[in-house]
């Protein structure tokens, strides 16, 4: 017999619904293999200049997704207590390196047309910046010591790049486009298509994300690995009484419940890959610093050790799932519930469908 499971409290339209038919990922597709989804565009025309200033991208990410798919979803059952396949029941959910954009990425990179490649080597200009501040400021002590061995440039010239490189910079931060690309309020990294199932990796978008913000793209492709994958168990996942989250109410979940549940167990899990991926915390620490709204609604539930380690949130997410609560006060109030009985009687299965 297939798991239950709850139909929908409220309609997916509503506009702070996760799912909200507008968003990208939403879209119902019967072709399982199309190249390019409903809501992406084609990124050919950013392919070079990524190319061009961090060659090799494509195949880290490739990489870095086979490598370590496998171990996250270990990590996800351990964490969360549910599965994709429970005896003869399987829920597939593949994962797709893909070289589309989608198309709100597409429109916060239009006033940059032409200047992507300054854009991806922003880093170079920082480093410029930061060098000739300090050549500046030792190269008469310098050539004292090696005299005209130190090249023809004196304080003056050393100082004219310094302050070209910091024009330069100046005149990229006005348009805001890191901040405007981070910043963005949807999965744009990459995106878990709910109603096909599928996850799909824009290798484009994190090798730009992952230049700007100067960490790796093996790292990067890990947090938004680890991210989409909790959004597939999260939704498809199967709890100990074997139901699941019905689709149409996990669409209708407000987006700080469904995107606070993904970035707590991306951090989890990328605290967990520390002693052999070091690089992975500091990527999503690093990302996290340039989100906001729901991507960081996580961070309001709580520090205390029960809400780090899991046990609250995993109580919550499972007595939401069950009684099909959507919005973001009725999870909190889930949280405190939970967080407040702790130390007494943990509710059981049963408790959490009737409360």
């Amino acid at each position: 017999m297939a798991p239950q499971a709850l139909k929908p409290a409220v309609p997916t339209g509503h506009a702070t619904s996760w799912g909200h038919e507008g968003r990208h990922y939403a879209a119902a597709v019967n072709a399982r293999r199309t190249p390019r989804r409903e809501g992406e565009e084609d990124g050919s025309y950013l392919i070079s200049a990524l190319e061009a200033a961090s060659p090799g991208v494509r195949e880290a990410v490739e990489r870095a997704c086979k490598q370590w798919n496998t171990i996250l979803r270990d990590y996800l059952r351990n964490e969360t207590a549910l599965r994709l396949t429970v005896g003869d029941d399987t829920r597939a959910v593949p994962v797709r390196v893909v070289s589309g954009v989608p198309t709100v990425f597409a429109s916060v990179m239009i006033p940059l047309r032409g200047l992507e490649w300054l854009l991806l080597n922003r880093p170079s200009l920082v480093a410029t910046a930061e060098g000739t501040r300090f050549m500046a400021e030792h190269v008469d002590e310098v050539r004292g010591w090696w005299g005209e061995e130190v090249g023809p440039s004196g304080r003056d010239e050393i100082t004219g790049v310094h302050q070209t490189a910091e024009a330069w910079l100046r005149q990229l931060d006005a348009a805001k486009a890191v901040d405007q690309i981070v910043g963005i309020e949807e999965d744009v990294l990459g995106a878990y298509y709910f109603r096909v199932p599928e996850i799909r990796l824009y290798w484009v978008v994190i090798g730009i994300t992952a230049r700007i913000l100067g960490i790796s793209p093996e790292a990067l492709t890990i947090v938004v690995l680890a991210h989409e994958l909790t959004h597939a168990y999260t939704h498809l996942g199967q709890d100990i009484d074997g139901l699941r989250w019905d689709t149409e109410t996990f669409a209708a979940t407000h987006l700080d419940v469904v995107e606070g549940l993904a970035q707590f167990y991306t951090g989890v899990l990328c605290k967990r890959l520390e002693p052999r991926m070091p690089t992975a915390f500091v990527a999503y620490e690093k990302l996290l610093e340039k989100q906001g709204g729901p991507y960081k609604a996580h961070l309001q539930w709580g520090e205390d050790e029960q809400t780090r380690n899991g046990e609250i949130i995993r109580g919550s997410m499972i007595e939401c799932r069950c009684q099909g609560r959507t919005k973001t006060e009725q999870f909190m109030e889930s949280v405190q519930r939970y967080r407040e009985g702790i130390r007494g009687k943990r509710p059981s299965s049963r408790d959490r469908r009737s409360v």
